[in-house]
């Protein structure tokens, strides 16, 4: 069949095609053809919505998945048959751009690396740490200091280990784990994360130093504060619990109270003024790299904690910006020749979706094309508005 069949589509519209009619109308969907319609009818359906900016991600999800099984419920006797046509079911159901991606010209299969939580050892040595197994890590001394538990590593409060030997733990793109450091504080370490840290904390100081985005619970002393460095910040307290976002190459440094108080500090090393900014719970400090200057505001923190639960919030976030954390999250390369979407802005919720689910759930609200090339994602204009 090489002519559009306009009286199958008609009749798929209206839920009236028969088995023969649907197997005729799919082999017609997979010709040059066929792919061509796809992905026009697919382009106007955006351009219709290309003017809406927002919207809510997880609901429109569900409704797509919702509309497929609805579906798909009266076929069940074709199940296995009809299965690798399930994806041109969902595109015509939902006008999803799935498809059309999947069968873009010069679009090659995505593939993450699985790369490796690694601990640095007081010798320099490194050790792999491999989420879900449980033993003990020789250190200093052949001194078992410290248990790996699933997926959080332990540290003994031994008094034989000096307070001056440091371990640093690095959690790349695409994973999250948890510390607990020798005092009790817990550590939920973000993806792209490192933090260097005392095998045993001193009499007199309880310091870290942060690369990325960790949630700290920090066992009370209020003898002795703990403090978290960063590039350009500092955070004092005593026991409290807060978010801390300073990944250097992001232009601002965040810090999201939920329990207690907390003090921030321009780092006296980067010569920024030494006068305290408090936080109280349900605000956020924010650290404007190029000036210097700290703001504050109240949030919604569950906002920025969701991250522990394997969610992911965007709540008024500017693309470029979603760009970057999806990057981290899933451990991908994205690059947007598309440049005006860069300051759209968005609101969307996503749980476990992958990251093809979470491209194709944006392409909702604004149309653009992507595609893969040496393991990248290209984010390009649609070809009608090139």
């Amino acid at each position: 069949m090489k002519d559009k069949p306009d009286h199958l589509i008609e009749k798929f519209l209206e839920g009236r095609l028969l088995p023969g009619e649907e197997k005729e109308l799919l082999s017609w969907l997979e010709t040059p053809g066929g792919r061509e319609f796809l992905k026009k009818e697919v382009q106007l359906r955006h351009l219709i919505l290309g003017s809406l900016h927002k919207f809510d991600a997880e609901t429109s999800y569900k409704k797509i998945n919702s509309r497929v099984r609805e579906k798909e419920r009266p076929r069940v006797f074709r199940l296995r048959y009809l299965l690798k046509y399930a994806a041109v079911f969902m595109l015509l159901l939902a006008g999803s751009y799935y498809l059309y991606l999947r069968w873009a010209p010069g679009s090659e299969q995505l593939v993450i690396p699985d790369e490796k939580i690694t601990l640095q050892l007081e010798n320099g040595n490194i050790q792999t740490i491999i989420p879900g197994e449980d033993h003990q890590i020789k250190s200093r001394g052949n001194k078992a200091v410290i248990a790996q538990r699933g997926d959080t590593l332990y540290y003994e409060a031994d008094n034989a280990i000096s307070a001056t030997h440091f371990n640093v733990l690095r959690v790349p793109y695409g994973k999250t784990f948890k510390l607990k450091l020798s005092d009790g504080t817990t550590v939920h370490m973000n993806a792209g994360t490192s933090l260097r840290f005392p095998v045993r904390f001193g009499e007199a100081s309880r310091e870290v130093f942060l690369d990325g985005e960790a949630y700290f619970r920090v066992a009370e002393n209020r003898q002795i504060p703990f403090l978290v460095h960063t590039g350009k910040m500092d955070v004092k307290v005593t026991g409290t619990e807060f978010n801390v976002t300073a990944y250097q190459e992001d232009k601002e440094a965040l810090v999201v109270l939920t329990k207690g108080r907390v003090a921030l500090y321009g780092s006296q090393t980067a010569g920024m003024s030494p006068d305290p900014v408090a936080l109280s719970p349900g605000e956020i400090g924010a650290l404007e790299h190029h000036t210097g200057q700290f703001s504050t505001r109240g949030v919604n923190v569950n906002d920025y904690t969701a991250w522990m639960d394997g969610k992911t919030i965007f709540d008024n976030k500017a693309f470029k910006d979603v760009l970057k954390i999806l990057e981290r999250k899933y451990n991908v390369t994205i690059r947007n020749n598309y440049t005006e979407l860069n300051e759209g802005r968005y609101k969307a919720t996503f749980d476990n979706e992958t990251i093809e689910q979470v491209l194709r759930t944006f392409t909702e609200s604004r149309l653009f094309s992507y595609h893969i090339h040496n393991n990248i994602i290209i984010i390009d204009r649609p070809e009608e508005s090139k």
